[in-house]
């Protein structure tokens, strides 16, 4: 039941003291999303059931009972929805991205390797030594080695993001979550 499903997940997590915002930081989701999941609004993706129970440390059946199986699907809307949503968005956001990351880490290492490259122009006769350039090449040095352990960060953090949205996008064209055919003997209960 997609009921037991938002019970289970909050009964979890307080058991094991966590937030939602501790656990929605470890699965690259929102804190709303794990609340919606919580109160039972929307029923989590196959494969954030998968990141859950490894964060809880339980089976991935622990969230279904012997209530829900899981079974293979292809949901041909959502692949619709997918390419026409990533060809016009993720793309144009994925190459602005890419660029600035590039250009950023190339202008780093450039800076990081400048007080390198005014000496070897100098010993090798290129330009004449001058203070002003040299400082200035340290300057920038120094700055790039404060800065690069950020854009690290960054970038591996973006890294992060982008592997969840694509796992995320991926797992809601093939996956479901879908309930068993109903016994007989449930049936007459009934």
């Amino acid at each position: 039941m997609a009921s037991l499903i938002g019970e289970l997940i909050k009964q979890k997590r307080e058991e094991l003291g966590l937030t939602q915002k501790q656990v929605a930081d470890r699965l690259y989701v929102t804190q709303q999303t794990i609340a919606r999941w919580e109160s039972n609004q929307h029923t989590p993706p196959i494969k954030a059931v998968q990141d859950l129970a490894a964060l809880f440390d339980v089976e991935t059946s622990y969230f279904f009972g012997e209530q829900k199986i899981v079974a293979w699907r292809f949901n041909f809307f959502a692949l619709l929805g997918s390419l026409v949503f990533n060809f016009l968005f993720f793309w144009i956001i994925a190459v602005v991205l890419v660029s600035f990351f590039l250009t950023f880490w190339v202008v780093t290492i450039a800076c990081i390797f400048a007080p390198v490259v005014c000496i070897w122009q100098f010993w090798h006769g290129e330009e004449p030594f001058i203070l002003m350039r040299l400082l200035a090449s340290l300057v920038m040095n120094i700055a790039a080695l404060i800065v690069s352990p950020i854009l690290w960060k960054i970038t591996e953090y973006i890294g992060h993001i982008l592997k969840a949205y694509y796992r995320y996008n991926v797992n809601s064209i093939v996956y479901e979550v879908v309930p068993p055919v109903q016994r007989k003997d449930e049936l007459d209960d009934e």
